[in-house]
């Protein structure tokens, strides 16, 4: 233990230098890396643009469509023209078609409507992503900080222990001291240097994390000035309630998701109407090149499948199913929603609450230790006693840090699900 205790310092100093290279950035900086390079965010901006060129698809459809043809051939033997009466062995010919559908049962309004919804669909999804992804940002930070927070809380606690060894040391040289003390006191230190080496480990760990989440290339973490902050929140849980039914992303996009899929409904339906084309044609044609024999021909069409399997009614039955579905996913969005906020809500109450209790146990904890150290040093109290008071202190230190993380990460959350900051109005 004691070769332990010797080479703590040594490995505590080679952790120190191993952080060097850490950049550190403020919370708002690792926010806006992230919105820039997260993998997750990157990939939910990649269904927005699938979704804006879905759209761009169903416009053209109201579009008509124009082809060019053209053709080609030689034969080592001749062969009769009908137009000029002679043996020609090359023919050309050129053409330019447009189609153009009149009616198809308001099928391509439907669906135009449908790619608008997904767009805005996936913006709000993508909204949803961005949300959720400053609150991993927030989080992984906030752990950050209270991984370092917890590093000074054990650094305390060896630095209480090495005065306490050193004090024990002292009255065991006045006789009012045993050895059995002088051994507690230096196996309370040697457990302070490991819970230490812990710390900083999880430190480092948290830093990875932290590093992960925003994408970043190079290891990054928190300011030497960041420190875990105890803003109230503004609002009332009623008042956040109604906040979520107005700006969540999750609503937004299910709701979204159902309006687009009643459209598709409607679109399954045309198929049961006909469809009217119109289509037009100018050509040349001729053994020459240029061709100069000219025509044209304008057409119109129409068609009704009468029976095509059961094609039209899998559909519809699909699309309907589908458009369920949405509204149960919807309804499903909803609870979940009430269910997340009003548990994050709760949570950081109690988190504030229980900062306030353990402000004021660290500070019961500090004098408690202040009269047992007075008393021991009188010999009215043990080394149990001492230590007993040693454990309450710091446990009170950790439950302060642990209080002020859940605050932030509750309050990061409820951000998400809100998809708004509550700093500002």
């Amino acid at each position: 233990m004691a070769l332990l205790a010797a080479a703590s310092p040594r490995m505590a100093e080679a952790q120190v230098q191993a952080s060097d290279n850490v950049r550190q950035i403020t919370v708002d900086e690792a926010v806006e890396i992230a919105l820039r390079r997260n993998p997750g965010l990157l990939q939910a901006y990649s269904a927005i643009e699938m979704a804006e060129h879905n759209r761009l698809s169903a416009y053209g459809a109201l579009l008509p469509g124009v082809s060019a043809f053209f053709s080609y051939s030689n034969s080592s033997t001749g062969r009769l023209d009908a137009l000029s009466q002679g043996i020609v062995a090359t023919s050309y010919s050129t053409r330019l078609q447009a189609n153009y559908t009149l009616f198809d049962g308001w099928g391509r309004f439907t669906n135009l409507k449908s790619a608008r919804l997904g767009v805005v669909e996936q913006n709000a999804r993508y909204r949803e992503a961005e949300f959720q992804v400053i609150q991993q940002v927030k989080q992984a930070y906030a752990a950050a900080v209270a991984t370092r927070e917890l590093v000074a809380v054990e650094e305390r606690r060896v630095q209480r222990q090495a005065d306490q060894l050193e004090f024990v040391r002292q009255q065991l040289e006045l006789g009012r001291a045993t050895r059995s003390d002088s051994l507690r006191s230096q196996v309370d230190l040697n457990n302070a240097q490991l819970a230490l080496l812990t710390a900083q480990n999880n430190a480092r760990t948290r830093t990875f994390e932290l590093t992960e989440v925003i994408g970043s290339e190079t290891l990054v973490g928190p300011t030497a000035e960041a420190e875990l902050a105890m803003a109230a929140i503004p609002f009332t849980r009623d008042e956040l309630f109604a906040m979520a039914d107005l700006t969540a992303p999750a609503l937004e996009a299910a709701s979204l998701a159902v309006e687009a899929a009643e459209a598709a409904v409607s679109g399954a339906r045309s198929s049961y109407l006909p469809t009217i084309s119109v289509g037009a044609g100018y050509g040349w044609a001729n053994q020459e090149f240029p061709p100069s024999n000219r025509s044209w021909s304008v057409g119109l069409s129409g068609s009704y499948p009468l029976f095509n399997g059961f094609q039209r009614e899998t559909q519809l039955f699909r699309a309907r199913a589908t458009a369920d579905q949405a509204r149960q996913n919807e309804r499903a969005a909803r609870l979940n929603l009430s269910s997340l906020l009003d548990a994050r809500y709760a949570t950081a109450q109690s988190a504030l609450a229980s900062v306030d209790l353990a402000e004021r146990n660290v500070e019961l904890s500090e004098e408690s230790l202040r009269v047992v150290q007075e008393r021991y040093q009188l010999g009215l109290a043990t080394i149990l006693e001492l230590q007993d008071a040693q454990i309450t202190l710091t446990q009170a230190e950790v439950d302060l840090v642990r209080g002020r993380f859940d605050y932030e990460a509750a309050v990061a959350g409820i951000e998400a699900l809100l998809g708004r900051r509550l700093d500002v109005p």
